[in-house]
């Protein structure tokens, strides 16, 4: 491609940590070099990516897609199906299983989808509900909307400090409760576009809270979703910030 077309940039992207070796093949590593810019949303990558053979590393957030990611008006059937007070879709890792076990210990009904161990962990207390490990196309966005407080928990294992939920979630104008970090404070204002946690406690206290305080838990939905237009948080606005990025070099 670059002997027919010398001017052409050759981009490489992620939204995995790509410097942890579980994300890692020979190939990818002996691919890095080839790359004009490789596309991250890992802050805390970009210099381990150049020490691992890029030219050039950008950083952008992660995104979600117009026209999917969206409001879905619930059907009577589908309500039933996806309607909770909390939920939470994603893979299994044990710091979230136990804040979510703890919430349902003090009385909270947790709906999950995910892998066969949430299904596992859903026997451990009668507040927990497995919603089943395969959500297709829109089913996963009506999932979110099914929930009145939708959780974003962050993957250990990647360090991360946003995941593409971060932004998906807001985007189908559901209250979203993440875990606290500097990068979520920095895309959605706190108690006004998102609500955050630190601890079990903290997070057990602000589940309770905006499961009784309906206008407000919608006001911060709501705002979360025009928050998500505004700075444009979609895949077309990312790959704008990528197009001028090379456009600038």
């Amino acid at each position: 491609m670059k002997s027919l077309q010398p001017q052409a940039k050759l981009v490489g992207y992620s939204p995995d940590y790509m410097c942890a070796r579980h994300n890692q093949s020979k190939q990818f590593i002996d691919s890095l070099k080839y790359y004009d810019v490789y596309v991250t949303t890992k802050s805390y990558a970009v210099e381990q990516l150049k020490s691992m053979g890029c030219r050039d590393v950008f950083f952008v957030g992660n995104a979600y897609q117009k026209g999917f990611h969206k409001p879905y008006p619930l059907s009577e059937n589908e309500q039933e199906c996806y309607g909770c007070d909390v939920g939470f879709v994603g893979s299994w890792e044990r710091q979230r299983a136990n804040s979510i076990l703890y919430l349902a210990q003090h009385g909270i009904n947790v709906m999950l989808w995910g892998d066969y161990r949430w299904e596992l962990v859903c026997k451990l207390d009668n507040h927990l509900l497995f919603g089943g490990n395969v959500l297709k196309n829109e089913d996963y966005c009506k999932a979110i909307c099914g929930s009145k407080i939708s959780l974003c928990f962050l993957r250990k294992m990647n360090m991360d400090l946003q995941t593409t939920r971060t932004m998906e979630i807001p985007a189908c104008g559901v209250f979203m409760l993440a875990e606290r970090t500097t990068e979520h404070l920095a895309l959605f204002e706190e108690g006004r576009e998102a609500e955050f946690f630190d601890s079990d406690e903290e997070l057990l206290r602000k589940v309770r809270y905006y499961l009784n305080h309906d206008q407000e838990r919608k006001a911060i939905a709501d705002g979360g979703l025009k928050r998500c237009e505004s700075s444009d948080y979609s895949n077309e606005g990312r790959i704008s910030e990528i197009l001028c990025y090379l456009w600038n070099k």
